[in-house]
């Protein structure tokens, strides 16, 4: 079972892992359960074998459901429940998870991007914008990308709902590659066409965009704003470029690996190998 508490991005992460235990073993399935149906999520005549959640409201329900069936379970990132509630916790490397056998160090939140065959030439430029995490500059983010249309004149430019409309603007009137909004496309546009990007540029502030871009296959390089002290978000974007998976457009020389990132896989093949399916 998959326990939702109906947020997009909780439930991309808890499919990211489910679906990908179906890829691994194909005779298995599973049910998306909502928590807004609490009663069928505690009374049902199909006991499951494995119950994930991740977003805070899922937590009691999935320790509830587990004790109620004698399943194990999973619970994604930091629980606000005791650890000993879940069989295993997968948790980001920045949230500095405790060392235990329940528990599983992730880089970063898992989702469910695949990689596909890439658009020869392809690169894009993906704009987040202010953030908690760190200081937002216009004028950072717009020399960059104009740096970036100057170097490749058919790259495109992904903004997102927090992307300074001057930005968009000037973008749009100084022809800075092709400009592609968030109310331009479906909501499921992002996924296939990170797919098919060889390599994807990436606002400092976007973290799940630079996670997505790896797992979609793409070489990922960072356009760098100043950080906010304390950022343990900001701190995993740092393990990434020490460990080589992330380089920055102001070191395009380094060389990063060029293995596939894919933590969903990876953790799915940990719970697998727990003999619980």
């Amino acid at each position: 079972w998959v326990i939702s508490d109906a947020k997009p991005g909780h439930l991309n992460q808890s499919l990211g892992l489910a679906e990908a235990l179906v890829r691994l073993k194909p005779e298995l399935s599973f049910e998306v359960k909502p928590i807004s149906d609490r009663w069928r999520l505690l009374t049902s005549s199909k006991a499951p074998k494995l119950i994930i959640s991740a977003g805070r409201r899922t937590h009691l329900w999935n320790w509830l459901a587990k004790l109620r069936y004698g399943a194990k379970n999973v619970v994604l990132m930091r629980p606000s429940l005791p650890y000993a509630c879940f069989d295993l916790a997968l948790v980001p490397e920045h949230d500095v998870p405790p060392k235990s056998v329940r528990v599983v160090a992730t880089l970063g939140a898992l989702n469910r991007i695949r990689p596909m065959a890439k658009l020869s030439n392809s690169r894009a430029v993906l704009v987040g914008g202010p953030s908690k995490h760190i200081d937002w500059d216009n004028t950072i983010v717009l020399n960059a990308i104009k740096r970036l249309s100057a170097d490749y004149l058919d790259i495109c430019v992904v903004t997102s709902r927090r992307t300074p409309v001057e930005i968009e603007d000037y973008v749009s009137s100084h022809c800075l590659g092709k400009l592609v909004r968030p109310s331009d496309v479906p909501a499921n546009w992002l996924p296939s066409f990170l797919g098919q990007q060889e390599h994807v540029f990436v606002t400092a502030d976007s973290v799940s965009m630079v996670y997505e871009s790896l797992t979609a296959g793409a070489k990922v390089s960072l356009i760098e704003l100043p950080v906010k002290m304390g950022s343990r978000v900001q701190s995993g974007l740092k393990t990434l470029i020490d460990k080589r998976w992330v380089g920055l457009i102001s070191s395009p020389e380094v060389e990063l690996k060029d293995n596939l990132f894919n933590e969903s896989e990876r953790c799915a093949r940990l719970v697998l190998e727990r003999s619980w399916l």
